[in-house]
């Protein structure tokens, strides 16, 4: 790093400690214009773009110093995570943060605890991402089920309403109709009670879930 460079980089550590992050900011991206071949200072700005929340900055800044250091760079996997999540990202964040953990091992980080959680966040933070597509599809389905079901029903009633047509309705006719009605509403109540059936074992794979989303260890 030229001496221009790290100037520029101690000053913006400090503005950064003393939570200006903006002129932070500003520091490192002239530091970064100085040496731009320095993955560090990438992260550093990354770091600061993380505090004003500017997600999308951030994520350049992560992959553009991981594409100048692949091999050992935690922070900018670590700090591309989050970002991520934040941009409601779950599967990317996972597989950012899940890097950062392989080096946190590698190396015996001391942000190794601080990764794991960070592991356990977006991994969690995916499976309900997938649990609210599948209750979305679910939904659906059941309205679209029960929408054919009522379809049959209203054919049938039809059937018996033209058998009946031009003359005042008979006992038998009027006997005929009510069991039709009865039939598919019991047929549309016993889809319902299939669906809620499956709601009572997904609500003990959410508690199952959730116990395993929050156990400390990690897949390697």
């Amino acid at each position: 790093m030229s001496a221009k460079a790290n100037s520029l980089k101690e000053e913006g550590n400090r503005y950064f400690q003393d939570g200006e992050y903006k002129t932070a900011e500003m520091l490192y991206g002239k530091a970064i214009q100085q040496d731009s071949q320095n993955p560090k200072l990438f992260t550093n700005r990354a770091m600061t773009r993380l505090r004003l929340q500017s997600w999308e900055p951030c994520i350049d800044d992560c992959l553009r110093s991981i594409e100048l250091d692949k091999s050992t760079n935690m922070k900018g996997y670590y700090y591309l995570a989050q970002a991520q999540l934040a941009l409601h990202h779950p599967n990317e964040a996972f597989h950012s943060a899940m890097t950062a953990y392989h080096e946190c091992i590698k190396t015996n980080s001391s942000s190794t605890r601080n990764v794991s959680q960070l592991v356990l966040q977006a991994k969690k933070e995916r499976w309900e991402a997938k649990e609210r597509e599948r209750i979305r599809r679910r939904s659906a389905l059941l309205h679209e089920l029960e929408e054919e079901l009522q379809r049959k029903m209203g054919v049938e009633l039809r059937r018996v309403g033209i058998m009946c047509e031009g003359r005042e309705e008979t006992s038998d006719a009027r006997e005929e109709r009510e069991e039709v009605e009865s039939t598919w509403r019991r047929k549309i109540e016993e889809l319902r009670s299939v669906f809620a059936i499956a709601d009572e074992g997904l609500k003990e794979r959410v508690r199952t879930a959730h116990l395993i989303l929050l156990s400390p260890r990690l897949p390697l």
